[in-house]
């Protein structure tokens, strides 16, 4: 029952998803990359929505696009995650509750795990390998 109530209450942040998808969808293309910053400012907006809720979202999208123009340096300017569990984010960018979908959500605690352990695995240097041990000494990986 929470968990439904929570769904309701997530639905206007599913919208303003469901805009800025269309947006980046049909709108974004025809613009080609001009944006001055990573990311652009449409999947920026799309994220801070996605993390922040539509209000906060729009006023961070907003200040965003104001910050974007030709006599701006730009540079990586990347949305602050929240720091709670109450929510999680779907592969198509909709927003659910947490416990929407337990499911669901240990093949994607399985799939953080597998990942993780073959991220760890990848920047341990191998014994039989000096070169490759030698020559970067920590990977530089954006996940």
């Amino acid at each position: 029952m929470r968990n439904l109530a929570f769904f309701i209450l997530l639905i206007p942040r599913n919208l303003g998803v469901l805009l800025l998808r269309a947006y980046r969808a049909v709108i974004s293309p025809l613009y080609g990359d001009v944006c001055r910053y990573y990311p652009s400012c449409s999947a920026y907006g799309l994220g801070s929505v996605q993390q922040r809720g539509l209000v906060v979202g729009s006023a961070l999208t907003a200040w965003r696009i104001v910050r974007c123009n030709p006599w701006t340096a730009g540079g990586i300017d990347e949305v602050r995650a929240a720091r709670h569990d109450r929510y999680r984010i779907t592969k198509f960018g909709w927003v659910v509750p947490a416990g929407m979908f337990p499911k669901a959500e240990a093949d994607a605690a399985a799939a953080r795990l597998a990942h993780e352990l073959e991220h760890r695995a990848a920047a341990e240097p191998r014994a039989d390998e000096p070169v490759l041990a030698n020559s970067s000494p920590n990977l530089s990986r954006k996940d």
